[in-house]
């Protein structure tokens, strides 16, 4: 048995290994929704307590034969990544044969950033014959539109700051560190690191704190895409409501995000709150164009 989802055929067992966030809720109530029970996989300590509403599994870092067998019991064939997890520490001693088999081909692709973690993880999925698929697939709806989504259209100073921050945005993508940069004043004052998003945003709220960013925030942005040669199963920028809120403590103006290479999250309650903030989402042309 298959379910159709526009030109996505999704298989009768699909596995949502699920992190922190809504992501993997929005895609299992989906998924239900049209007939098709997924099983919810996670990582101890980094899911949150609705996969309790669904078939679950947990398992800790390491134990890779364990993960894979259960995947092969249930006939999973299909799984998605969704939602923030801790990058792992591995150690010896936590592991079960199929993770120390696997060691070295792991201990490779951690050595890099985000993107070829997650590139490496789709290749040791694809020797275990699970195909990952990615949540744009299964439901293109949550993918950002071109152009305005919410708000008034950004200012000529705005578009400015959001012309410097896709450059930043795409530079530091191309080094596998980050996905978002901040414009201040013509000028990039901020980029993500290692702490994500939320973390760069409390910098920025911090330095107007302290006075060291003096511009007042009028055309300030936030701006989010994907990296280049990213593959769009896994990691895809995302914004939610707590995007919204921590950009209005960062005291910035609005936000453009990736057009069909993002996510906007929560729709509903993200655009009430920006609009309680006078804050406008913009969907940026992958190629920059404004």
């Amino acid at each position: 048995m298959s379910t159709s989802n526009n030109f996505f055929t999704i298989k009768e067992n699909i596995g949502i290994f699920a992190g922190r966030g809504s992501l993997p809720k929005e895609l299992a109530e989906h998924l239900r929704s049209i007939g098709c029970e997924p099983f919810i996989v996670g990582i101890e300590g980094e899911v949150e307590p609705w996969i309790a509403e669904y078939q679950t599994q947990l398992f800790v870092w390491g134990k890779l034969g364990k993960f894979f067998k259960y995947l092969k019991t249930n006939k999973i064939r299909q799984i998605v990544f969704a939602g923030g997890v801790t990058r792992p520490t591995l150690r010896f001693r936590d592991m079960d044969l199929g993770g120390i088999i696997s060691l070295s081909k792991v201990m490779a692709f951690m050595v890099g950033g985000d993107n070829s973690l997650f590139k490496g993880l789709i290749k040791l999925f694809d020797q275990h014959d699970v195909q990952v698929v990615g949540a744009h697939e299964i439901m293109p709806e949550l993918l950002t539109p071109s152009g305005i989504f919410f708000g008034r259209e950004p200012s000529s100073k705005a578009m400015h700051n959001i012309d410097k921050a896709f450059e930043a945005c795409k530079a530091l993508g191309a080094l596998d560190i980050g996905q978002a940069a901040v414009a201040v004043g013509g000028r990039v004052v901020a980029v993500e690191g290692i702490e994500g998003t939320d973390g760069m945003l409390e910098r920025i709220a911090q330095m107007r704190a302290s006075g060291r960013l003096f511009e007042d925030g009028k055309h300030g942005v936030l701006v989010k895409t994907m990296k280049p040669e990213q593959d769009m199963r896994a990691d895809l920028p995302s914004i939610g409501p707590a995007t919204i809120e921590a950009v209005i403590k960062a005291g910035l103006k609005g936000i453009a995000i990736e057009a069909a290479h993002s996510f906007i999250l929560e729709k509903e309650n993200t655009i009430e709150k920006a609009k309680e903030a006078g804050v406008f989402i913009y969907g940026l042309d992958p190629d920059g164009n404004m």
